[in-house]
C-alpha cells in the first residue's frame, strides 16, 4: 500500500501524540497502583515488608516507562527532522519537543562502575 508524503505526515502526526500520552497513561495507571499497594501494607495485620518484590518490580517497570518516554521523545525529534528534510511539515504550532528539553541520562552504567 502507497500513500503520499502529505498523507504519511497526517497520520504520523495524529498518531504520535497518542502514542506518547499512551505512556503517560501507563506511567500514572502504575503510580496509582503501587499507592494501593503501599496503603494496602499499612493495613491492620500485614507486615511491614509484605509484597516488597511486587514492589521493586513496579518501581523498576515505571523506571522503563520513562526511560521509554525519553525514547520517544527521540522519535518524535527523529521523525520532525525527516519531516522537515522531505519538506512534508514545519512545527508551526510549537507540539515538538524543543532540543533544550533534558532527557535523562542513563545512570545504570556509571552505578555499576561506582
Amino acid at each position: 500500500m502507497s500513500m503520499t508524503i502529505t498523507a504519511a505526515a497526517a497520520r504520523i502526526s495524529r498518531q504520535l501524540p497518542e502514542a506518547e500520552l499512551s505512556l503517560d497513561s501507563a506511567l500514572l495507571a502504575s503510580t496509582r497502583l503501587m499507592e494501593s499497594m503501599l496503603l494496602a501494607r499499612g493495613a491492620e495485620g500485614v507486615q511491614v515488608y509484605a509484597a516488597q518484590n511486587a514492589l521493586m518490580r513496579l518501581a523498576k517497570t515505571q523506571r522503563s516507562l520513562i526511560e521509554t518516554q525519553n525514547d520517544m521523545i527521540r522519535v518524535h525529534r527523529d521523525l520532525l527532522d525527516a519531516g522537515r528534510e522531505v519538506k512534508a511539515i514545519g512545527d508551526d504550532a510549537g507540539n515538538c519537543p524543543d532540543q533544550s528539553v533534558g532527557l535523562l541520562v542513563e545512570v545504570e552504567p556509571a552505578r555499576q562502575q561506582a
